[in-house]
């Protein structure tokens, strides 16, 4: 058996119809949904680090947009982010396996990565499933948390570079003074930890 390369996604060819920016978050809301239902715990679910507090709401569109390859001359792109929990239990296997087995009979292809025990005892897996669409599922589960990172399948459509500007814009507003607040003196709209610029 041959072991799938882990690179990049392939993007559809040209001409093949594109997926719009708002099909491929519902597709990465519904690969994530799947995912947190084939775990069998349905509540307690975070998006991104149990630290920032922020439960699972995919109407957030809180994701990332990664440049995943052309599709001819075009930047393709994929939206993804990951959900994460307290560990079911201090074994990460069985959670490891259930979704290995879930994942391999939607079509995936699944590697497990890493599978590692400390002399104390505390587990580490991290899996990853792959499917020719160019969605992936990510897995990380430790004694501690379990993380699943889903990515949605590649496109080129135009609304992604809208939605993607509208964003940027969004906060950019959000970071300027309200009326109500002073400006920033010069000098410190010159600073260079102006934290204003952070996400540039």
């Amino acid at each position: 058996m041959s072991v799938p390369a882990l690179g990049d996604p392939a993007p559809q060819s040209p001409g093949t119809p594109q997926k719009t920016i708002d099909e491929l978050l519902t597709q990465w809301a519904d690969l994530t949904n799947a995912a947190i239902a084939a775990t069998g715990v349905t509540d307690g679910w975070f998006r991104g680090a149990i630290l920032d507090n922020k439960p699972w709401d995919p109407a957030a569109e809180d994701v990332a947009l990664t440049l995943c390859g052309t599709v001819g001359s075009k930047d393709a792109h994929q939206v993804d982010n990951e959900v994460t929990h307290d560990a079911f239990e201090h074994d990460p296997h069985p959670i490891a396996d259930k979704l290995t087995a879930y994942w391999e009979s939607e079509g995936f292809t699944v590697l497990r990565t890493v599978d590692w025990k400390s002399p104390q005892g505390e587990m580490d897996i991290a899996i990853r499933a792959t499917r020719s669409d160019g969605v992936f599922y990510g897995l990380t589960a430790t004694s501690k948390i379990v993380a699943i990172g889903a990515a949605s399948e590649c496109s080129t459509h135009p609304s992604i570079d809208t939605w993607a500007e509208k964003r940027v814009e969004d906060r950019w507003k959000s970071l300027q003074p309200t009326p109500s607040e002073p400006s920033p003196s010069p000098a410190a709209d010159a600073a260079p930890d102006d934290d204003r610029f952070s996400w540039m």
